[in-house]
């Protein structure tokens, strides 16, 4: 059974922590060799810049073992609306022993649900299409447009998707 929830105490961030590190070899480990910069400080601070109530860190359990994972924090966009209240989709997961089942649609689902919950307007998100195509295509296919540049990831080949949530 797969069980989609919020990451609450020290044992489920750990698990939301142990993912990430898994996320950041594949990405370091891959054909594009992404290191991502801060990294060590952000695990160190888990929950960090995704602490609730503004930010949320999701784990996605099968069987009750950890498989995926992905984060939301608030974001200011320079060129978006006065009136708009966005966030940041970060570290989209799912362990290989779990792929195929749907999964990161699944957390990009319950993300987009909670972000609207929590009264954001827009969700953003960066990826890197060569790291990570599958998501690259999922992004499209659940709605999310390709935009300009919103942040300063110095990735080459990063492609920055938004996702309007409502006002």
């Amino acid at each position: 059974m797969i069980v989609i929830r919020e990451a609450s105490g020290a044992v489920e961030v750990e698990w939301v922590r142990a993912l990430m590190r898994d996320y950041a070899a594949y990405l370091a480990g891959g054909p594009a060799g992404i290191c991502i910069e801060g990294f060590e400080a952000e695990l160190a601070s888990l929950p960090g810049a995704y602490s609730s109530p503004s930010g949320t860190l999701l784990v996605a359990l099968r069987d009750g073992t950890p498989v995926g994972c992905c984060a939301i924090k608030p974001i200011r966009v320079q060129s978006a609306a006065p009136d708009e209240r966005s966030c940041e989709m970060k570290r989209l997961w799912v362990a290989p022993e779990a792929r195929g089942l749907g999964l990161g649609r699944r957390l990009v689902d319950r993300a987009v649900e909670w972000a609207r919950a929590a009264g954001y307007t827009a969700l953003y998100l960066d990826t890197a299409p060569a790291a990570m195509p599958e998501a690259n295509r999922l992004y499209g296919a659940m709605g999310f447009v390709e935009i300009d540049r919103f942040n300063d990831n110095p990735v080459p080949g990063i492609v920055f998707f938004r996702l309007q949530l409502g006002r």
